[in-house]
This record gives structure tokens, C-alpha cells and sequence, in this order.
């Protein structure tokens, strides 16, 4: 299945390509992006080659200018220039507080502190690492924030949040080093973390949801012509304020919402509310920017992660759905209107829905309780023209979605990168789809060449929805296919037939009831997963996953082991995923809440 996230090119010959790094996304594959949501992956899509040569990166919040040789010629000459230093890379930063100077040099050495941190050594500390950062201010923002633009001697890991949060001037986002961070930093590892692994207790900073650097210029000589380059990135919203003068009043609101919710919005908030819009509409505009246009459905805000808690904004194609999960944000709260009319005013021909969460969201998926239902979820608009039915496209997939046909439209977004990682693992297998929803899972196995992809799930309604979706994709759908019933009574009777899958989809409701039995994720997944391994085929695979915020990794990796070990097999953890960080980035070191185990059964 074809990823599309865009990532801009700025410059490419046949040697060498430069681009300009989004904010959120990794700069080269590691365990989580699996070699698919990583920029290096994402540029070799673009380029449709297989090599790239990487010799300098760049952290998952840091945006900016990256080079990577296209050719294996042309590699070993950037390794040349990248080794002996004689590439240029000027940075622009936003600070708080101005430094003593208006330009200067820090050489502090740095020493790895352990949990891939790093902190400033002291004089002579054994196993310390020379760096040197230069410094300019280029502009004083009104607020106490300043302008830096900042030069790299050495590049050393995190050396300029260090050396900035050592000189009294932390960069604004920084969680780890920043404001209220780097002298609360403990001396010692705690287990702190819902992993259960040993982590530092980070502070959460100074609650702005990226961090203000950017890798603004680089300048080097062509590896095979020889020709100096240099190169100037675009540079995003906040430091285009920031370089003209303007106020940064998106960062005061942030911090003031840091422990609050945007119910607590003032009119007198208006500049800063469009601020922290305008911004998590930046970090998202390598799914926006697609001139391909593969997925039209992400998420556009997601709550404290983009400094808006209490409400999150996701995008169906030409269609906003708004869901406010502060019960003070009923319709017609001040509050709201504010949101309302800042949205759009940024998306104005896009129509918004709302959603207002009740504490027993679980009730209303039981009973579907008319009125009340239609209290949480309005058939019509908060603003624009009501579109009861719209089509959009992930991943190049479409799938109907129905803005006014309850809670949820149709598709799970948090799920996009565990679909585009499915679809490269079905091809000739067996595929039991179990909760299915609108068959999202299925309608990807049965496009990617999966032998069968039999969807199961309670309701006849949804499972109609989803014949919609293969209908949408020129699939022909067959009843058989499409089984209405209990899983837990249809996994058994898998079960008793000896009926073997190649892979078991598990992703349940958090809560339920069935047959009057309660069922929880927290208290009854391990069950589950062994109904699921009694199914599973030799050497098959098993998804298992859950959106309860409350239930920690290693709680859930533990319960679902034991599940499978219960059924007399044993599992290897191959591969643990979560939410999108584009688009549901989380809110200073928290873990955010969907967890995807993948295990593989013997």
C-alpha cells in the first residue's frame, strides 16, 4: 500500500537531493516508523529509488534542511565534507529570556546522562564530549522571548537545547531541557513511565506543542561537482512572526491551558487560539500538501498535544468533526463559538460537526438512546452546509464516511499506520477481522491480494457500511464474508471447527455488554487473545490492540501474552505500534493511548 506523506524538496540533481523537514516525523527508519513514516523512506518513495546516504539528522520535533546523497558516487564525498566539518548549518531558534550577549560562543562539553539524554559535564569529567555552539541574537520579541540564530562547531546530541537551557535560555517547547526542565532533571533513573521501563521523570516543559528550532540554512560544496551550494529553508508560521517582530501570543495561551481546557477561552484569547490552529495545521502539512492526495482524513488537532486540551478536530475529506470532551463545552458556550469561528475561518469551505462526549460514552453504543444520542452527536452542522454522506480516501483507499450517522463517521484515524503496515503482510494469507466495524482491516487484506478477509462484528449495520467501502474500491463484497454475530461465540466456534486464520485482528471496544456479561479491555483482554490464539495458524500472526488510555504497555503486553500462553502457545512480540505522532502528537513525554501489539504465535 503507497504511503503519502509529502515531504518538500528543495533541491535535486541526479547526485544529491535537499529537503525541507517537517516538524513530527523521524529523519531516518527506527523500530516505530518500520521503515514507512520516517523521511528518509518517504523521500525514496518520492524519488521512486532505493538508495539514499545519510550522514547528519535531524530530532522528530526539530524542522528544517536535510541532504542526502542519491548515489553511492556521490556518498562518500558528503561523508568527507560531513566528517571534516566543512559543512555550514546555521539554525534559528525561539527562546525565552535573551542571553547576557548579543552574540557569543558556548564550549561546554556534554556527556550522555543515560535513557539517550545528554547534560553538561563538568570540568575534566572523564567520558565528556567537546561542543561548540555559536550564538546571535537577530531579534527581542515583545513578551520576553528572543530571535537566535545559532552555528554548529560540533554536533553533538541535543547540544543546542543544552547549551541554550545552560545559558538561562531554553528553547520554547523544549520538554526535556526547556523552561522548568533542565535544573529539575533527577539525578537518577525512576520508573515514571505507563511502560513500566526505567525513564526519567521529564517535567513537562513549558506546555507549546513543538519545539521552536529549525535548521534554517546549509551551505557545503557538491560532492562531485565541486560547486559551492548553500540553501535558505522556508521557514514556519511562528518563526516567520518571530522574525518580523510580531507577538507570540500562542505561547502564553499554551502555557495558561497547559492545566486547563479551552472551555477557558476569553474573546481577549482570539490572536492565541489562531496561533496554536495555524500551528497544528503546520505540523500537518505533509498530509495536506500531497499533490497526490492519497489520504484526505487525518487528524488536525488531538487535544493537549497541540496545546488545546479538551477537544480534538479530525478532517473527513470536505468535513470537520469537532469533539468536545470538556462537558462544560455544550453548543452555545462562548467558548465553543470562539473554536468554532477560528476553524473556520482557517478551513472555510470545509463543514464542521460536532461531537459533545458524555462521561458513559459506553451507554449510548449499548442503547443508542435516540435523543440523547442526537444530543451528543447532532445530525446537523455547527457551521457550513450539512453533508450527511462524503467520501475521502487513506492511503489511497476510499471508505464512506457519514458525518451525521452518530459518534463515530465511519473510520478510526489512529489507525492509518497500522492499516498501510497490514497491507504489506497479507498477500495469499487468511485474515479474520474480528470487531470490525466499517471492515476497514478487511477492505485493506482483500485489496493487497489476502486469500479471504472474513469480517465479524454484533452489528449488521456496520457491517453493511462496510460492504459500502469494498463497493467504493470496485470490490464486489460477498456475504460470506460479512458475519454478524458475538465474537467471543463466533471465536469459539472457530475454535471447535479447528478453523485457522493467518491473522487475527483483535480490536474491541474498551467496554461492553453481551448477553448481560460486562466485558473490559483492562480486566478481560487476556480472554480474549486466547479465543484469538485458538484460532491463529502456525506461525501466524496476531494484532492485538486497544485505545484505553488507562491501561499501561506493559500491563497490556503482559495480559495479552498470558492470553496466548493460556491457549498452550507462545508468542513473539515482533512489532509495537501507536497513534500517528503527525497528526495525534502527545503532550510533553506521555505515551499517548493506543497501543497495536504484533505477535507472532509458534
Amino acid at each position: 500500500m503507497q504511503v503519502n506523506v509529502y515531504i518538500p524538496i528543495i533541491y535535486q540533481d541526479e547526485d544529491i537531493v535537499v529537503v525541507n523537514k517537517p516538524a513530527g516525523l523521524p529523519t531516518h527508519p527506527d523500530e516505530e516508523s518500520a521503515g514507512n513514516f520516517d523521511v528518509v523512506s518517504l523521500v525514496q518513495r518520492q524519488l521512486k529509488q532505493d538508495y539514499l546516504g545519510v550522514h547528519h539528522r535531524l530530532d522528530r520535533e526539530v524542522s528544517g534542511l536535510l541532504v542526502f546523497a542519491r548515489r553511492k558516487e556521490a556518498n562518500a564525498g558528503l561523508a568527507r565534507s560531513f566528517e571534516g566539518r566543512q559543512v555550514e548549518k546555521e539554525y534559528l531558534a525561539v527562546v525565552w529570556g535573551r542571553p547576557p550577549q548579543r552574540a557569543g560562543v558556548n564550549n561546554s562539553p556534554l556527556i550522555e546522562s543515560g535513557q539517550g539524554l545528554w547534560k553538561v559535564a563538568r570540568p575534566g569529567e572523564k567520558g565528556s564530549k567537546p561542543a561548540t555552539t555559536r550564538y546571535r541574537v537577530e531579534r527581542e520579541i515583545a513578551g520576553g522571548y528572543s530571535l537566535l540564530r545559532l552555528g554548529l562547531e560540533t554536533g553533538r546530541t541535543h547540544q543546542l537545547r543544552l547549551h541554550l537551557a545552560q545559558s538561562g535560555c531554553p528553547i520554547v517547547g523544549d520538554y526535556i531541557y526547556g523552561k522548568n526542565g533542565v535544573a529539575s532533571l533527577p539525578a537518577r533513573p525512576q520508573k515514571t513511565n505507563n511502560s513500566g521501563s526505567s525513564a526519567r521523570a521529564l517535567p513537562a516543559g513549558d506546555g507549546f506543542p513543538r519545539l521552536l528550532l529549525h535548521a534554517a540554512r546549509l551551505a557545503f560544496t557538491h560532492p562531485v561537482t565541486g560547486k559551492p551550494l548553500s540553501f535558505d529553508a522556508d521557514l514556519p508560521a511562528t518563526f516567520l512572526k518571530a522574525h518580523s517582530g510580531q507577538m507570540l501570543p500562542e505561547i502564553e495561551l499554551a502555557g495558561s491551558l497547559r492545566a486547563a481546557s479551552v472551555s477557558q477561552l476569553k474573546p481577549k484569547d482570539k490572536a492565541g487560539l489562531a496561533g496554536l490552529l495555524a500551528l497544528a495545521a503546520e505540523r500537518r502539512a505533509p498530509l495536506t500538501d500531497d499533490p497526490v492526495q492519497l489520504t484526505t482524513a487525518y487528524r488536525l488537532v488531538n487535544g493537549a498535544g497541540d496545546a488545546l486540551p479538551g477537544i480534538t478536530l479530525d478532517r473527513f475529506g470536505s468535513t470537520l468533526i469537532l469533539s468536545c470532551y470538556d462537558e462544560a463545552l455544550e453548543q452555545g458556550h462562548p467558548a465553543l463559538k470562539l473554536v468554532v469561528e477560528e476553524i473556520t475561518r482557517l478551513w472555510p469551505d470545509w463543514s464542521v460537526y460536532g461531537r459533545f462526549r458524555p462521561r458513559q460514552l459506553s451507554n449510548l453504543y449499548k442503547t443508542g438512546a435516540g435523543s440523547e444520542l442526537r444530543e451528543v452527536a447532532p445530525e446537523l452542522p455547527l457551521a457550513r452546509q450539512p453533508r450527511p454522506e462524503v467520501n475521502i480516501v487513506e492511503n489511497g483507499l476510499s471508505y464512506v464516511i457519514k458525518p451525521a450517522e452518530g459518534i463515530s463517521p465511519g473510520l478510526f484515524l489512529d489507525m492509518r499506520e497500522v492499516r498501510a503496515r497490514l497491507a504489506n503482510r497479507v498477500e495469499g494469507k487468511t485474515l479474520l477481522n474480528c470487531f470490525s466495524y466499517t471492515c476497514a482491516f478487511g477492505l485493506v487484506a482483500a485489496v493487497n491480494g489476502a486469500k479471504r478477509a472474513l469480517n465479524l462484528d454484533a452489528g449488521r449495520k456496520v457491517l453493511d457500511w462496510g460492504k459500502q467501502n469494498y463497493l467504493a474500491n470496485n470490490l464486489t463484497p460477498d456475504d460470506y464474508d460479512f458475519v454478524e454475530g458475538d465474537v467471543f461465540d463466533w471465536l469459539n466456534r472457530f475454535a471447535r471447527r479447528e478453523q485457522r486464520f493467518d491473522i487475527v485482528v483483535l480490536d474491541p471496544p474498551s467496554y461492553s455488554t453481551v448477553k448481560k456479561k460486562r466485558w473490559s479491555a483492562e480486566k478481560n483482554y487476556a480472554e480474549l487473545t486466547t479465543l484469538a490464539a485458538k484460532v491463529t495458524a502456525p506461525g501466524g500472526l496476531v494484532l492485538a490492540c486497544t485505545n484505553l488510555a488507562g491501561l499501561s504497555r506493559r500491563s497490556f503486553r503482559q495480559m495479552a501474552i498470558t492470553g496466548v500462553e493460556a491457549a498452550g502457545r507462545k508468542a513473539q512480540v515482533e512489532a509495537y505500534y501507536h497513534e500517528p505522532a503527525l497528526d495525534f502528537p502527545t503532550a510533553g513525554n506521555s505515551e499517548g493511548y493506543l497501543k497495536v501489539l504484533v505477535l507472532k504465535l509458534d
